[in-house]
């Protein structure tokens, strides 16, 4: 009877056993082939949970604004050639009401529908779409939409580039531009006057983080400057203080309005020594360097901006 029951016994711990087995094995069973693009990615692996809405033409060169909400999306489009290299960037307006808590995706579609890239983005993260080679000539998409919150009012620079013609040996390799960019025209157009008016936001001057549209971090914006709790950060030119609060990502944040269409940022403050509408003068006092909001050790974000477009700031800084 022992014989028996032990039997019964082995027999059910093997069934048991191998049930449990073939749990654990179906998962990887149900893996893709390495060999094949997974259909989540191929469909964008950012969930479009919002209905787009075609809202006209783009031309490049030209940045285009925008606004998202909460429950839609938004679709451009514009005529592209096979061959040619395709850069959008994006950027929001903190202060004028876009939500510095909210998270939106930003693509670029092929005519017949595929994705051709994708990336999502915030206020201090922003997305940053570069496909080169474009596959065909026809009518291409760029898709920007909520993904939490609502991001508000937007921009939108899309930029294309030949490909280089065949090079003649001993010759120096040139890209030139499709379209002249219009927001490049007007920005060279004041940097006479932006050099030599403004001054550093800091008495800092190394980098301590990334640069503008840095390889390892193409959607930042801005400087990150080396500095200490507490250094002073001073404004870099006169102007009107338009937002100085919490602005998430960005920390404790203020933004400077300044003549002639320009911005500046100064991010992660640890804290704030002005007031919305107060007027500041060239060096004046800011606030505190700190490492508040999406930072990893006290240092100054800083911004420059001319007609809501980001620029380098080392362009302009002398």
């Amino acid at each position: 009877m022992w014989v028996v029951i032990t039997a019964a016994l082995a027999a059910a711990a093997y069934l048991a056993g191998a049930a449990m087995a073939q749990r654990w094995a179906e998962p990887s069973l149900a893996l893709p082939n390495p060999s094949e693009t997974p259909p989540q990615i191929a469909a964008g692996w950012i969930t479009r949970t919002h209905p787009i809405e075609t809202v006209g033409y783009i031309r490049p060169g030209s940045h285009f604004d925008g606004t998202l909400g909460e429950d839609a999306g938004e679709r451009w489009r514009f005529r592209g050639r096979a061959g040619q290299t395709a850069t959008i960037e994006m950027w929001l307006h903190p202060g004028s009401g876009s939500s510095v808590e909210a998270e939106l995706a930003l693509r670029l579609i092929a005519p017949d529908g595929a994705l051709l890239g994708e990336e999502a983005g915030s206020v201090f993260q922003l997305p940053y779409v570069m496909v080169p080679n474009l596959p065909v000539a026809g009518e291409y998409g760029i898709e920007v939409s909520p993904v939490t919150g609502a991001p508000g009012r937007y921009s939108l620079l899309l930029t294309l580039t030949d490909a280089s013609p065949p090079l003649t040996p001993g010759a120096t390799p040139s890209v030139q531009p499709t379209t002249m960019a219009s927001g490049s025209e007007a920005v060279g157009a004041v940097a006479a006057t932006a050099q030599g008016g403004f001054q550093w936001p800091s008495h800092r001057r190394d980098i301590s983080g990334w640069t503008f549209h840095d390889p390892r971090n193409p959607g930042h914006i801005g400087l990150d400057i080396a500095a200490s709790m507490w250094d002073p950060i001073v404004t870099v030119a006169d102007g009107v203080v338009t937002f100085a609060e919490w602005g998430g990502g960005y920390g404790n944040l203020v933004i400077v309005q300044h003549g002639d269409d320009w911005r500046s940022y100064y991010a992660h403050l640890t804290e704030i020594v002005v007031e919305v509408g107060q007027e500041v003068r060239q060096g004046e006092l800011l606030g505190g360097a700190g490492t508040t909001g999406y930072s990893t050790g006290p240092h100054l974000h800083f911004e420059l901006r001319y007609q809501g477009r980001p620029v380098d700031p080392h362009i302009y800084l002398p």
